[in-house]
């Protein structure tokens, strides 16, 4: 039998077992525990920059969302590994990439961000994504970071991950990170934070800002503190006393694993510390039509064609043996342009197929509630399971 793992599943813990899922993957966005309480932050049309806190975005008791998960998903036998976006700072709320003609920016912002606005990580020119206009991010996406070469802020960070263990029962985390280049990036434009660039000029002699964006010496520096990141949070989930899995999900990072440090995840150093458990390779495999390619990729948008997974997971398993288990992921998420479910469960049993065949350990998706919700969807995770796709 093959294992799935799904992300954010939206049926009950005990349905889902019977099509497979043995693993829930399952998102804290957006303030379920203390340690990360969010604010909903606005900006008026043609504010030049910043954010006005409006007040307590949860309207739940701190993590009690993630509790209930938790033991929904224990009581059928499953695992349950929350996952948040690592130094996430916010994001403004619908603007996928695309500036608005008239709206009034609305989102969500950990409560740390906006009260220490000195470790948003900044852009070579200073600025931070309070900055920005939407559509003028460096990142060609309207979210913000904070900065891991910050000691606070990997403090900060890897608080909530050791929370959703120690206090929610957790079986695993995971770490997702959303490294999106605008147009034309080769490497990440984020990181110009005050300890790196003193850490670059006393090793260096020069301020980082002089020298071309993709200088391996500056790139690897900023790398160096994600990695220090991972290595802390390893250490600390460690001292818990049990076996926890820890889990890094990202999606264009895995093509080039030589490269993979210019986008501050150098995965490959990560498997060889042996400070990682698994891998989720995501991959789009519906294009909702955003502007921007998928990073390290030539097809020229978001979708990613069975022949691109099995290269890209067969790259994967080259670099990690079994020194590190594989759960490629699909990502088909419904809303925006998105081809109907009878069309879309036959590609994703196709790259079921592709990721198998190709090493993957097991099978994950993330999607949501809207394709979630069929029938047709479950029996497609049911085959997959029972190896008959």
């Amino acid at each position: 039998m093959i294992p799935i793992v799904v992300t954010n599943p939206s049926r009950p813990a005990a349905q889902a077992m019977e099509a497979g899922v043995s693993k829930a993957v399952l998102t804290c966005y957006h303030g379920m525990l203390d340690s990360h309480p969010r604010v909903l932050c606005y900006r008026p049309p043609g504010a030049s920059s910043g954010a006005e806190d409006r007040g307590h975005y949860r309207h739940t008791e701190p993590g009690e969302p993630l509790r209930s998960a938790a033991l929904d998903a224990h009581s059928a036998g499953q695992e349950a590994h929350p996952y948040a976006l690592v130094a996430n700072a916010g994001l403004w709320e619908g603007s996928r990439r695309a500036k608005p003609s008239a709206r009034m920016r609305l989102g969500s912002m950990p409560k740390f961000a906006i009260e220490h606005q000195e470790y948003l990580s900044r852009a070579r020119d200073g600025t931070t994504w309070l900055d920005w206009e939407i559509g003028e991010s460096p990142l060609g996406y309207d979210i913000g970071y904070m900065g891991l070469a910050y000691p606070e802020v990997r403090e900060y960070e890897r608080a909530a991950f050791v929370s959703y263990v120690r206090d929610f029962g957790a079986d695993g985390v995971q770490m997702e990170f959303v490294q999106v280049l605008a147009e034309g990036g080769g490497v990440w434009p984020l990181g110009y934070d005050a300890p790196a660039i003193e850490a670059y000029e006393e090793q260096y002699g020069i301020d980082p800002r002089e020298v071309d964006a993709n200088d391996e010496a500056w790139a690897r520096l900023r790398a160096g503190y994600f990695t220090q990141f991972v290595r802390e949070l390893r250490e600390d989930l460690d001292s818990l006393g049990k076996k926890v899995e820890f889990s890094v999900a990202s999606e264009g990072v895995w093509a080039d694993p030589s490269t993979a440090y210019k986008y501050m995840l150098d995965w490959p150093a990560w498997v060889d510390e042996g400070i990682i458990d698994t891998l989720h390779p995501r991959f789009w495999i519906i294009d909702p039509e955003y502007p921007l390619s998928y990073p390290n990729s030539e097809t020229g948008s978001w979708y990613v064609d069975d022949a691109r997974i099995a290269q890209e997971i067969s790259t994967i398993k080259g670099v990690v043996g079994d020194r590190c288990k594989i759960y490629g992921t699909v990502i088909c998420k419904h809303d925006g342009p998105a081809p109907p479910t009878s069309d879309l469960t036959p590609r994703i049993a196709s790259a079921a197929k592709a990721m198998l065949e190709c090493g993957s350990d097991a099978f994950g998706i993330y999607t949501d509630a809207q394709v979630m919700s069929t029938g047709e969807f479950w029996d497609c995770m049911k085959s997959i399971h029972e190896g008959s796709t």
